[in-house]
């Protein structure tokens, strides 16, 4: 369906009007980053005529940034320009309708009180303040001053011809001659936002999972996208106002080729880009969902149990707990190794007695490169118990040294291995001076040390640090 729109041009020192058509939008494209914009495309037919052109170009979400907006005509970048742009947009409403009939003819049906009949008033509307309506009745010229509240029904001829009742870009346009062109207008909006989601199935032996991942498209631009060609950005981009569009040209190479109608993932710049291979419709107002990744099948994981201690308490999660986590890698071989967005992991595992899956935990990971680990903090270990206690302290000038003990008492009828790691503040050095079990040092800021318990049963460890600062 075509929408008539109005030209005014000049022509030899006089006023023409002229009538523009514009067609609705044959091709869309949205790309939608993280941090809840996206950059949309738009190609459309249009056509002008010669001279200076009035253009409402409508449609465009409605918390679009104006001044983001680019305009370029395909068939003839020469052939038209931009002039000047205004952003219009009225919600239909009461107030909206009254404001632009003040001066003009309306007609209130008010409600009568007790044994007075509703009565019909007709009149110029003067003014609409607050909750009341001023009257100017055509017959008598008397004012009549109307609360709202008492008014069943208003009637006004027609709609306003300024009341646009869709969002709309109005341009005066200057064309070197008339004639339909293809034009693509480019502009960013808020409103609009993706995050990956993703899914782990831990198998029987806790050794190795399924690892899939979703896309979720939250469209709260206030417009709609009919079969788009949809873009993704991953990665965290710096914005100091809204994004100018990005060309297409600055793509670089392809890490994974796009299979079925999925998404390919590509570099882009220092991000990455993942383009579905079909196009979709974003409704406004919709959460869509749409597989990021196709399953990886039996992925090797490490399941680790770790607790944590330090001088300064601060520097712990959680003193009574033992930490439970996951950790694998982003390897090709094992189904994965591209660029994963950051989001939510779900973890589940399957209830032996029935097969169903249950779940057992979750975590959020960053923006992940491929051959990167992943490492999931899930929960905590319930027939894992520790205990830990400064047994002897000594302080000084510039120094602490003090002696750990670490209780863990395993409860399940199978062996464990807890991993104690002893956190350094970043200000000290430290050094070991005694201990019951070996340790390394995991990093500046990290003594680790590995601790078995046999299945019920109770093993403690034993230390001696100095800190000096």
């Amino acid at each position: 369906m075509k929408t008539r729109h109005y030209v005014v041009a000049f022509m030899g020192g006089l006023l023409v009007a002229a009538a523009v058509a514009a067609e609705e939008s044959k091709d869309v494209a949205v790309t939608i980053y993280n941090d809840n914009f996206g950059v949309v495309k738009e190609q459309r037919e249009m056509t002008f005529e010669q001279g200076l052109n009035r253009m409402q170009f409508t449609g465009v979400a409605e918390r679009i940034d104006p001044t983001s907006v680019n305009f370029l005509c395909l068939s003839d970048p020469n052939a038209v320009s931009i002039l000047e742009q205004n952003y219009e947009y009225d919600l239909v409403n009461t107030d909206s309708l009254l404001k632009r009939y003040i001066d003009q003819p309306v007609s209130l049906l008010v409600k009568g009180s007790g044994a007075s009949a509703t009565r019909l008033l007709k009149g110029t509307l003067t003014a609409a303040i607050g909750g009341d309506l001023i009257l100017q009745d055509e017959e008598s010229g008397q004012l009549h001053i109307v609360s709202r509240n008492s008014v069943e029904r208003i009637e006004l001829d027609k709609k306003p011809d300024d009341l646009l009742t869709r969002p709309t870009l109005v341009w005066l346009a200057q064309a070197q001659k008339a004639g339909a062109h293809r034009c693509q207008v480019t502009y960013t909006t808020d409103g609009i936002s993706w995050k990956a989601d993703y899914s782990a199935v831990l198998n029987d032996k806790e050794d190795a999972l399924d690892f899939s991942g979703w896309v979720t498209i939250n469209n709260q631009s206030g417009a709609a996208y009919p079969e788009a060609t949809l873009k993704l950005i991953a990665g965290d981009v710096r914005r100091v106002q809204q994004q100018r569009p990005v060309p297409d040209s600055v793509l670089l190479r392809s890490s994974k080729v796009a299979e079925a109608a999925g998404f390919e993932e590509k570099s882009f710049m220092e991000y990455h880009l993942y383009t579905l291979g079909r196009k979709s419709t974003l409704q406004n107002r919709q959460i869509k969902q749409i597989e990021l990744i196709e399953t990886a099948r039996s992925v090797p994981v490490k399941k680790l149990l770790v607790y944590t201690t330090s001088i300064n308490p601060w520097q712990v999660r959680d003193k009574d707990k033992v930490q439970v986590k996951i950790e694998f890698d982003n390897e090709e071989r094992y189904g994965l190794g591209i660029a994963l967005p950051k989001g939510k992991v779900r973890v589940f595992k399957a209830d032996p007695a029935d097969g169903t899956l249950e779940f057992v935990g979750e975590d959020e990971i960053d923006h992940t490169a491929r051959k990167e680990k992943l490492s999931l903090y899930i929960g905590d270990a319930f027939d894992v118990v520790p205990e830990q206690k400064i047994t002897d302290q000594r302080r000084g000038d510039r120094f602490v040294t003090f002696t750990r003990s670490v209780e863990i008492r395993n409860r399940k009828d199978e062996p464990v291995s807890v991993f104690v790691d002893e956190i350094v503040p970043s200000y000290v050095n430290w050094k070991i001076d005694k201990s019951s079990l070996p340790y390394e040092k995991k990093d500046a800021f990290t003594c680790r040390f590995k601790v078995a318990a046999a299945a019920d049963s109770t093993t403690t460890l034993t230390f001696t640090m100095t800190q000096t600062w």
